[in-house]
């Protein structure tokens, strides 16, 4: 928000005082409008003056307010948020700048998905001193924006840079490393899982989107010991072909695209769990087809072997549940469409997708697999929903007990036996 549009807020706010009274009445000041007058010209002293920004009064609401405002007459508001809310942080901090887009989807609750936010909020803090992109992902919050900042912070350091392989050697320590713990930096299996995500971005930007030394690059870094990441690096590597989002991203793959005349003999040329990556991530060339429930088995099933057609079912549908908006009533919808043997997991990943987006939605999770009931049998949804409840979150913690408290009886039992005694 700039200097000017601060301004006119703080006038808004002392407009009641400045109102003209009709002829004859005397002014009347009590001792709290005196208050409020006696703040508003500090704060409006401390705008003129280039002083201390208002976050030292803990008033994000006002920057978020101002937001939603200038994008009321956006056509579509969610990518006026992505494009407004980065500019705060020319007055406060990236971590400040989370808390003010959770207020802004408090206001507006059609802005639930905020992934490509949290690359931009991450990638503008990274490009003040890009040595210190590590610190900025140690940095990112939990539960917000579908920890899209970690994901900026790899994208602003190397996406406009290809190392050559001696560079690319003396990196390796820092990407075999960073994603996992160390001091100052305790992440979830959630958090954990995005970072080597993310690395299967950076590879592609360090490569010059060279796909197979990308892969190769995972299968190097991404496994450790018993702890095998690969995969995730693998649908990163993939994602940066598919879905490119910034023009950066779509100069990369320049001459590299795969449409869809081609996919199948692309991703046709890698076998198992590369392949299932390339085949989930390819479904931006598919998306209308896949808002048909039986299209989006089919395409799953087209891969050779179950593990592969397992995973991507679920791909598509933490994708899918993105694309509906998080909408209980249409995801419902979708799930029950399917045939009766898919639909519990149909409501198990959709649930866990909607907790992944955002650690507040605890409530939203658990009532989709109240819904689910009739449709799973197995409680397939509640047995997903404890699964992540120490995925997602750090056992004993305070967003644990909450995520567990949104839960019915027994299953609210089983989530606190989760935590350490």
């Amino acid at each position: 928000m700039n200097t000017h549009k601060r301004m006119h807020a703080l006038m808004k706010r002392f407009h009641p005082l400045t109102q003209r009274l009709p002829k004859g009445k005397k002014a009347v000041f009590p001792a709290t409008a005196l208050v409020l007058a006696t703040l508003v010209c500090f704060e409006l002293a401390v705008l003129l003056s280039g002083g201390p920004s208002r976050k030292e009064h803990g008033d994000f609401v006002s920057y978020a307010q101002s937001v939603v405002e200038e994008c009321a007459g956006a056509s579509y508001k969610p990518t006026c948020y992505d494009e407004e809310l980065p500019k705060l942080m020319d007055e406060i901090s990236m971590e400040e700048a989370f808390e003010v887009t959770r207020i802004v989807q408090d206001i507006d609750t059609s802005y639930r998905y905020c992934h490509v936010l949290g690359h931009k909020l991450s990638a503008k803090e990274t490009a003040k001193d890009p040595d210190l992109w590590q610190t900025v992902i140690q940095r990112c919050p939990s539960g917000v924006c579908s920890n899209g900042c970690i994901h900026g912070a790899f994208q602003e350091r190397f996406r406009r840079e290809s190392l050559s392989p001696e560079e690319i050697e003396k990196y390796k320590p820092q990407f075999a490393s960073v994603c996992e713990r160390r001091e100052g930096f305790s992440p979830t299996g959630l958090e954990q899982a995005s970072c080597y995500h993310a690395l299967g971005h950076l590879f592609m930007y360090v490569t010059d989107a060279d796909i197979d030394r990308s892969l190769s690059l995972c299968k190097e870094l991404a496994f450790k010991g018993t702890r095998d990441f690969s995969q995730l690096c693998f649908d990163g590597a993939f994602m940066q072909i598919f879905q490119p989002l910034e023009p950066d991203d779509f100069a990369l793959i320049e001459g590299k695209e795969v449409g869809l005349d081609k996919v199948e003999a692309f991703c046709g040329g890698y076998s198992g769990r590369e392949r299932g990556s390339c085949w989930s991530e390819s479904w931006p060339l598919f998306r209308k087809e896949l808002f048909e429930p039986n299209n989006l088995i089919a395409h799953c099933e087209a891969l050779p072997a179950e593990p592969e057609r397992q995973r991507c079912f679920n791909a598509l549908m933490y994708v899918f549940t993105s694309q509906m908006g998080f909408d209980e009533d249409k995801i419902a919808s979708y799930c029950e469409g399917m045939p009766r043997e898919f639909r519990g997991n149909c409501f198990a990943q959709a649930a866990s997708r909607i907790i992944e987006t955002d650690y507040r939605n605890s409530a939203a999770s658990a009532s989709l697999c109240a819904r689910a009931a009739p449709n799973d049998p197995e409680n397939l949804c509640y047995l997903e929903l404890l699964k992540y409840s120490t995925y997602n979150f750090h056992a004993g913690s305070d967003a644990f007990y909450a995520f567990c408290g949104a839960l019915p009886d027994p299953w609210k039992d089983k989530c606190h036996a989760k935590a350490p005694r």
